[in-house]
């Protein structure tokens, strides 16, 4: 496990908020480096640049589907650094993690370890 401060995250949402909100959740538990994305283009950018130690990835998004994202990422850095969260009830995937909205604050935090 990482100290979760030297944790760099990547979060990626097509809504601000929700980016926002989970900027906040991280931030409130120490980890201060996380970068933001709004699109599957964006993020895929950023999984090609950057190193992360872990990824939040919303199911749809424009450009790049999250579960695209995930599997990308999940090959870079590992698929147990993968979360996708989903306003699907029935959505599940053997190879990530999902958190379904709307999410407790703790259910992300738990998927980080």
């Amino acid at each position: 496990m990482y100290h979760v401060y030297a944790m760099k995250v990547l979060v990626v949402d097509d809504s601000p908020q929700i980016v926002t909100l989970i900027k906040e959740i991280l931030k409130r538990k120490g980890i201060l480096h996380v970068d933001g994305a709004y699109d599957g283009k964006e993020a895929l950018k950023k999984i090609n640049s950057e190193e992360y130690d872990f990824c939040v990835f919303d199911y749809e998004l424009p450009g790049v589907d999250g579960l695209t994202l995930a599997r990308k990422a999940g090959d870079k850095f590992g698929k147990d650094k993968v979360v996708i969260i989903s306003a699907y009830e029935d959505f599940e995937h053997n190879n990530f993690k999902v958190l379904h909205k709307p999410f407790r604050s703790q259910d992300l935090l738990d998927s980080l370890e």
